[in-house]
């Protein structure tokens, strides 16, 4: 009996997997005569020892049976042509990076011809073998690159061994573990499928229909001379779709009201088509449209005369009567007798095309104010930044952190406010220690009715002016709903923003907008409640907060603050991993309030921080608790969990005790972010 192997295919039963032998004539086909009564049927202990007695390699049943596992595969060839390092480099731009890091840690494997399993489970019903990405191949062939094992499939795992492969190589297991198997919602899996259907290659039928259609050559039609003048950018962002990822003409699209993941392409392989994954939208999954379909579709209800003749009217298209060559060399060289010029004149509108200056500056300037300890500034001069959060987060007294230090150097601040009073901000100003010579300098705004002329007329010399370093905006939803825009709608957050908020910044302030998120954060996204419009707007920075814990009048807090955008991108230079900012400590000694915005100095990552937060959480309670008893009080998610306490018994920080199937643990000695590094780093040595 092959000891290894017996022991793994014990192991994956002990997980909920229906296992099977592997036939150990290169074949990779399972060693029994017939399989399928294990895609419903779990097979025996005595089943595992009889067959396990011979037999050098373990399969698994893929589905249902086992407990809805599916198998995601790529391909040798795929990972040859850096397929892997592309899906996690754009797995970290979308906002799959922490989907990414738990499949890669739960369970993967490297295949004999060096293409990767990963292995995990799903909450919900497991589809049938699929195939995500494939190009085509020698012979009028098909490879595939990317594919699943789902619902009766079966798939040959680690440590099986050489004498099941052509090639008599094994495969191995390259991180994770049997038990650390993660689970994924529907939308995890969708997302993760949706960023490997990316590398399709495949020609869509689709696509080559519109190729070969024979058009008329008397001139352009409307659909194509739209086609060529607009922009995906033009015809897709007012829809609500937000771009996530462009490597050179491809852009990855996700569609509206989805936080993660891609639900389309535009520019795949050079072709101008919006090629759709997603089932959730108007338009139909795996079919590519033109930009005159998609128009079609949104505006005319798939009807293409009435689009056509839409576009017509609005000047699209064109036909050769009207268009002829004309040699115009005569006319260039001198006008008639009787033919007076007229005067130039400089166009006043700003759709005039002028030339650019090629020698002005084009460095973005650093950002300058509200300041953290260490002297680094998180709030860009002459850019609209925010800062959201939920109601009573502590957000607003950020603001005001960065209010005080502009006024104590002796600089104007504008507040408009349209959530609190001036009475209310008042107090907190002077609870955070401003002194009246600088209050001085603290201009405020109560807004109560129309942004008309005359309230425009009021506000903006005022600004010009006093010329002030910072501008809060207190309550962006507020001001929407008090000049009757609607929060969900991209035109009126664009009106807003245009109307409103960017005259705020000519004269060079850095303009803080306060907004609200959702209470839910599960339908949380990367900014405040309403359209996607009032994101794009931003120029600046936005920063989230988190409470970590609640702050009040004679009771300290502390704040987690992350950056969710960064268009210059400085902020983002100073924040671990590109995301934390740091925390903001509130110090409440009697009726004064002390801010600090502390940043950390060292990387780390998700798992990290859950370890600490494991290891403070076992530290305080002190005793001997089982695993889904710390599932249930820390938070996290249960695979993560099981990770992390993993991770901290196999290097000493926790004790195990195992009992029959429970798993107990109790605390020996605290873990902190850093040590991870360090003790990896022993290692190496």
């Amino acid at each position: 009996m092959t000891i290894d192997i017996f022991a793994a295919a014990l192991r994956f039963a002990a997980a909920g997997c229906s296992v099977v032998p592997v036939a150990s004539d290169g074949s990779k086909r399972p060693a029994l005569d017939s399989w399928k009564r294990y895609q419903s049927e779990m097979p025996s202990e005595d089943n595992l020892r009889k067959w396990f007695e011979t037999s050098q390699g373990v399969g698994l049943i893929t589905g249902q049976i086992s407990g809805n596992l599916e198998m995601l595969e790529l391909e040798g060839r795929a990972v040859a042509a850096g397929l892997h390092t592309q899906a996690r480099d754009m797995a970290q731009q979308i906002g799959l990076g922490d989907l990414w890091e738990r499949i890669n840690s739960g369970y993967c494997e490297i295949t004999p011809s060096g293409g990767l399993h990963w292995l995990y489970r799903i909450e919900g019903q497991v589809p049938g073998n699929t195939k995500l990405a494939r190009r085509p191949g020698d012979d009028d062939g098909v490879d595939v690159l990317v594919e699943t094992r789902g619902e009766g499939g079966y798939v040959v795992v680690a440590p099986t061994g050489g004498a099941c492969h052509p090639s008599g190589r094994g495969w191995q297991l390259i991180s994770g573990s049997i038990e650390t198997i993660p689970t994924l919602t529907q939308d995890e899996r969708d997302s993760l499928h949706s960023l490997f259907k990316y590398f399709d290659q495949l020609p869509k039928a689709s696509v080559v229909a519109s190729e070969v259609t024979v058009k008329p050559t008397d001139g352009q039609l409307p659909g194509d001379d739209f086609g060529d003048k607009t922009t995906w950018d033009e015809l897709l962002l007012p829809l609500g779709w937000s771009k996530v990822y462009t490597k050179g003409p491809t852009t990855a699209w996700r569609r509206p009201g989805k936080n993660d993941g891609i639900s389309a392409t535009t520019g795949f392989d050079g072709q101008d088509f919006f090629y759709v994954f997603s089932t959730s939208t108007q338009f139909e999954s795996e079919r590519a449209y033109s930009k005159f379909a998609v128009y079609t579709l949104v505006n005319h209800g798939g009807d293409f005369k009435a689009a056509a003749g839409a576009l017509r009217d609005l000047g699209f298209g064109t036909s050769s009567p009207s268009l002829q060559l004309v040699d115009v060399s005569q006319m260039l060289e001198a006008p008639a007798p009787d033919f007076q010029a007229p005067e130039a004149t400089e166009p006043t509108t700003s759709w005039h095309p002028k030339k650019l200056d090629w020698a002005a500056e084009d460095s973005e300037p650093e950002p300058c104010v509200l300041y953290r300890t260490d002297g680094k500034a998180l709030l860009y001069a002459g850019k609209i930044n925010a800062i959201f959060g939920e109601s009573e987060s502590g957000k607003t007294w950020v603001a005001l952190e960065a209010v005080r230090q502009e006024l104590v150097k002796g600089h104007t601040v504008f507040y408009v406010d349209f959530e609190d009073s001036g009475r209310g901000i008042r107090s907190r100003l002077k609870a955070l220690g401003v002194q009246q010579q600088h209050f001085e300098q603290f201009h405020y705004a109560n807004p109560d009715g129309p942004y008309d002329a005359e309230a425009q007329q009021a506000l903006l010399p005022a600004i010009r002016d006093g010329r002030p370093t910072l501008l809060v905006m207190d309550g962006v939803n507020a001001a929407m709903n008090l000049l009757g825009l609607d929060l969900e709608k991209n035109k009126d957050a664009t009106q807003f923003s245009q109307v409103v908020l960017r005259p705020l910044r000519l004269w060079g302030a850095a303009v803080l907008t306060i907004d609200h998120v959702t209470k839910s954060k599960d339908t949380r996204g990367n900014y405040a409640i309403g359209a996607q419009a009032k994101r794009a707007d931003i120029d600046g920075v936005a920063i989230s907060v988190d409470v970590e814990t609640p702050f009040g009048r004679g009771s300290n807090g502390k704040l987690r603050l992350k950056v969710t955008k960064d268009r210059p991108g400085f902020v983002r230079g100073i924040a671990l991993e590109a995301s934390y900012i740091g925390t903001a400590d509130l110090v409440s000694q009697g009726d004064k309030i002390e801010i600090g915005i502390s940043g950390g100095t060292a990387a780390s990552s998700p798992r990290d921080r859950l370890m600490q937060r494991v290891s403070e959480f076992m530290a305080e309670h002190g005793q001997e608790m089982s695993t889904n008893q710390i599932i249930q009080v820390v938070e996290g998610g249960s695979d993560q969990i099981k990770q992390a306490l993993a991770g901290l018994e196999n290097r000493g920080f926790l004790e195990l005790r195992a009992q029959g199937n429970g798993r107990y643990f109790k605390h020996r000695k605290p873990f902190a972010v850093g040590m991870l590094q360090s003790f990896e780093g022993l290692l190496d040595e």
